[in-house]
């Protein structure tokens, strides 16, 4: 558990919790969207953040435990496939964003597309 001094863990916990409330509360797709890309934008996302801890954490801890990638003990190696995953997560997140970003048809608002028919040539 983190704990700091200056709550800093306490309001990345409020911050995480008011995208969940703004998520709950959209009433549009695009509201959805916005929280999204809050989650999972490449460089200050959620998750891309989240992924380099874990990254880092891979180093240093190869390297202060001085082994070779090869030799990691097995949940240290797992770390490498977690930060992959994520990585993957925020490229799902985000393809999901961008569905959800499109403008959006009412039904009833546009005409459905008409059917040419063919003309019917008179003789006279």
């Amino acid at each position: 558990m983190l704990v700091t001094p200056d709550g800093e863990r306490e309001a990345a916990l409020r911050y995480l919790a008011a995208r969940a409330e703004r998520v709950a509360a959209a009433e549009t797709s695009s509201e959805v969207a916005e929280v999204l890309t809050e989650v999972a934008a490449p460089v200050h996302g959620l998750l891309p953040l989240t992924r380099e801890v874990i990254v880092r954490a891979l180093i240093a801890t190869g390297d202060l435990q001085g082994a070779a990638p090869d030799e990691e003990p097995e949940p240290i190696a797992r770390l490498g496939d977690t930060a992959r995953s994520l990585s993957e997560a925020a490229r799902a997140i985000l393809r999901a964003r961008n569905h959800a970003a499109r403008p959006t048809q009412r039904p009833g608002t546009t005409p459905p597309p008409s059917r040419a028919q063919p003309s019917v040539s008179r003789r006279r």
